[in-house]
């Protein structure tokens, strides 16, 4: 089933480290970073605190929701590492925001869906997109693919996808008609979701180029990764194709979300799509980390991240 198992490989491994390292410590001195460290506020601290707290339980999130596609406790390791060095590679990843929370959810939402529970997975859709509305688009998405793929009882699951996913917002909006004794906070609420559902900017394709460069790098990475899994796909176990198929679409799901929502208001979307990519790309180092080309394609991913970081301080 695999070729070699040596993984990401000790140098490499070293210089994903201080690559995460700079990339981190960097991000303090970021423009957005630095005016709220500048304000020395108690609001600026809390928002500070509260996004490295995010970003910690978004890296052990990933630790453990990584474990069905990656289950070699290096390899999480691996997927956590690199998980850090994107997430810091993004701006405004320290500071606290709503896309912390969708992309929590969102990762173990995936893990229940693994694990066959369906009423949870919808569930943590539903928070997730309470905070990120696109992600309703995610959550319609895997009910038409679950139906498409021959899924038993078909009834009884439709009810606990819907279940799931109306649960959060019918609690929402409860909350809404008690406090204020009317439908128009609902409505309101309700015009607001959608609206935000549709809000297509595409202002991704205004980026600067080092920042252009390493998504580039990233998708062609993913997708040379999707190619031979695919072509491998028979040797595997039925959970483990299984696994590799959801995170595969996951990871398609998150690009075409940040692509298609990313703004210069909500510039931390790239948050959502990091951890799903770093999971998908530990899997493919594990498997081929003794290949010559994917060691130059690690090369030139560290080269891209730290090329996109020094791209926030030239103007």
């Amino acid at each position: 089933m695999e070729e070699k198992v040596d993984g990401l490989g000790y140098y490499n491994r070293m210089a994903l480290y201080f690559v995460a390292a700079f990339l981190f410590v960097s991000s303090a001195f970021l423009p957005d970073e630095m005016a709220l460290l500048k304000e020395r506020s108690l609001a600026s601290v809390a928002m500070i605190l509260l996004g490295l707290l995010a970003d910690a339980f978004l890296l052990f999130s990933v630790y453990i929701t990584a474990e069905p596609v990656v289950p070699r406790h290096k390899d999480r390791l691996t997927a956590m590492l690199l998980s850090a060095a994107m997430l810091f590679a993004c701006p405004g990843a320290l500071v606290f925001s709503e896309i912390h929370i969708a992309a929590i959810a969102l990762l173990w939402a995936q893990f229940c869906l693994l694990k066959e529970e369906y009423f949870m997975a919808f569930f943590l859709m539903g928070i997730s997109s309470m905070f990120f509305p696109p992600v309703l688009w995610v959550a319609l998405l895997v009910i038409v693919l679950m139906l498409l793929a021959g899924l038993t009882d078909k009834v009884r699951n439709i009810l606990k996808f819907l279940g799931g996913l109306l649960v959060p917002y019918l609690l929402y909006f409860g909350f809404l008609f008690v406090r204020d004794g009317n439908l128009l906070p609902v409505m309101a609420a309700g015009l607001s979701v959608w609206a935000k559902m549709t809000s297509i900017t595409l202002e991704f394709f205004s980026l600067g180029i080092p920042k252009l460069f390493l998504v580039f790098c990233l998708l062609v990475m993913c997708l040379h990764a999707t190619l031979l899994f695919m072509s491998k796909m028979s040797e595997y176990g039925i959970a483990e194709s299984y696994a590799l198929k959801v995170q595969i679409i996951n990871v398609a799901v998150s690009a075409a979300i940040f692509i298609l929502f990313s703004s210069a208001q909500v510039h931390s979307v790239a948050i959502l799509a990091c951890c799903p990519v770093a999971v998908l790309l530990s899997r493919y180092f594990s498997q081929y980390g003794s290949s010559p080309f994917l060691r130059v394609e690690i090369v030139i991913l560290l080269c891209a991240l730290v090329v996109s970081r020094l791209g926030n301080f030239i103007v």
